[in-house]
């Protein structure tokens, strides 16, 4: 709530995108407000060790689905009308390279997020055709292996704390520590985005990109 004590033209909505009645709520609560920009950030990782194969939490798997598939189309379908009123309308999704089919990088697991960002990336292409003839820009963007917990601390060969390894493989997190996979900081992640996001048109190709606009690989 700080946020919007110091940004007085912020408002702040409670939302829990897998339940319908938060959705619903949420559009009461807007009215008719036209809205420019819709940024749907939604992201469940889930814990590494229920994602391997032999090992794999279907209830956890159907909670990825939920989170990171479902739940963006949900909440974009129920505001599409207040995008139609607004003067940018334009619908950014945050996939992952996680969830490229043409493109499996190592750990290989992650089962249910891969699974769950591949699902969400169908549903943006269908929607990107859907809505281009009413002029309505979507895009789909890879933000980036960001570090949101520290992982750009850890030296080569330094004990990997618990509260990192409960949250991502071991293998991910050793690839991160010999530099064999890059990270990059949320300031340098959200500041391409941005960049991209302003010169988004309703042409602009192709549809899946990196945050620096690079294509990114279906």
């Amino acid at each position: 709530m700080d946020l919007s004590i110091d940004n007085p033209h912020l408002l702040l909505h409670p939302l829990d995108i897998t339940k319908e009645s938060s959705v619903n709520a949420l559009s009461r609560e807007i009215g008719d407000l036209p809205i420019d920009l819709l940024i749907n950030n939604a992201a469940y990782l889930g814990p590494p060790n229920p994602q391997k194969f032999g090992q794999i939490d279907y209830q956890m798997f159907t909670k990825s689905v939920e989170v990171n598939a479902i739940g963006p189309i949900r909440v974009t379908e129920k505001l599409i009308e207040n995008i139609r009123l607004g003067n940018m309308k334009k619908i950014v999704f945050l996939g992952s390279a996680a969830g490229s089919i043409a493109q499996i990088a190592p750990p290989i697991t992650l089962y249910a997020y891969r699974a769950s960002k591949a699902a969400l990336h169908l549903s943006v292409n269908n929607l990107y055709h859907e809505l281009k003839p009413e002029k309505i820009m979507v895009s789909l963007i890879n933000p980036g292996l960001v570090d949101t917990r520290g992982f750009l601390d850890l030296q080569p060969g330094e004990p990997i704390p618990d509260r990192l390894s409960k949250i991502v493989p071991i293998e991910l997190i050793k690839m991160i520590q010999e530099g064999k996979i890059p990270m990059i900081t949320t300031l340098e992640s959200v500041t391409k985005m941005i960049h991209y996001i302003d010169r988004l048109t309703v042409d602009s190709q192709p549809l899946f990109v990196n945050c620096d606009g690079t294509p990114m690989p279906w």
